[in-house]
């Protein structure tokens, strides 16, 4: 197997090098596509890789007008350990923290993690939930779309060639706020999900004034339930509410079979997990707001 390798070392640099490619895979955590390249899954093979782990500006996490900007190589291992989306963004510290195992969380990144385009990703249903968005790179300049745009299959994203993810945007969660996020496998640890699912709601006196709802494993692609959200907006955020929501989430999902679970079971699950997600989002966005 034989290819060209590029080392580029900056943003502009990266821009460049892939404008004047016609075949090529990015290596960043290279978890997944080393594997595939030794075992020649791709196909086409790609001509050419280009090395983007010198490239500092991807790796920073920073703090900007009540968002986080989170560069698209930033591990999993940072992000749950890092003092700032803890605080700000504790579901996808928490998501990050149950990717695959210990070497898998340290050599995997977040923007991996998106343009796999796995419909079982971990943090993607976080970073819905937070309504995340991300800044899109070409040669011409900066695209910032909405994440959920990002996706248009399994393993297909809307990127075009030359384009990559140079950072993630996501909301930081406010007194008023609280989040989950809850996964289901076949074991606690080193399993991909049976389901997952990320809950964010914004409360007014008890009231739901807003809410995002973010699945994995129930689709061709991750998927936000927006018909439950609209539902919700207006209700009293309590139990009975919750479970009614879990038994809609369950006849909205679209699961299929595969070798990780029946799709019977995944709907089964889903009910479970909404009321479980959203009864924690509730206990945290009460202990916030006893904080301010």
């Amino acid at each position: 197997m034989e290819f060209a390798y590029y080392n580029p070392k900056s943003i502009q640099a990266l821009a460049d090098t892939l404008s004047g490619l016609h075949s090529y895979a990015l290596l960043a955590g290279g978890t997944d596509l080393l594997v595939k390249m030794k075992e020649k899954l791709l196909r086409p093979m790609p001509q050419a890789v280009v090395d983007i782990n010198g490239i500092d500006a991807l790796q920073e996490i920073t703090d900007e007008d009540g968002y986080l900007w989170i560069g698209s190589l930033v591990s999993h291992t940072a992000l749950t350990e890092s003092a700032l989306v803890n605080e700000k963004a504790i579901i996808l510290a928490e998501a990050a923290g149950q990717v695959g195992s210990p070497q898998i969380r340290n050599r995997g990144t977040v923007g991996g993690n998106i343009c796999n385009a796995s419909p079982a990703a971990d943090t993607v249903p976080a970073l819905l939930a937070l309504d995340a968005k991300v800044k899109i790179r070409n040669q011409g300049g900066f695209l910032e779309i909405p994440l959920a745009d990002v996706f248009k299959g399994p393993g297909r994203t809307c990127l075009l060639p030359g384009q990559f993810i140079a950072q993630i945007k996501i909301q930081q969660i406010q007194p008023d706020e609280g989040a989950a996020f809850l996964k289901f496998g076949k074991r606690k640890a080193l399993a991909i999900a049976i389901i997952n699912c990320a809950a964010w709601l914004k409360l007014a006196d008890g009231i739901i004034s807003d809410i995002r709802i973010a699945f994995g494993s129930v689709a061709p692609t991750p998927v936000r339930l927006y018909e439950l959200e609209k539902w919700l907006i207006g209700k009293q955020a309590n139990a009975e509410v919750f479970a009614q929501a879990g038994v809609m989430a369950a006849q909205m999902i679209k699961p299929i079979d595969d070798v990780r679970s029946k799709a019977s079971y995944r709907t089964r699950l889903a009910r479970v997990i909404v009321f479980r997600s959203l009864m924690t989002a509730l206990e945290r966005v009460q202990v916030g707001c006893r904080c301010e």
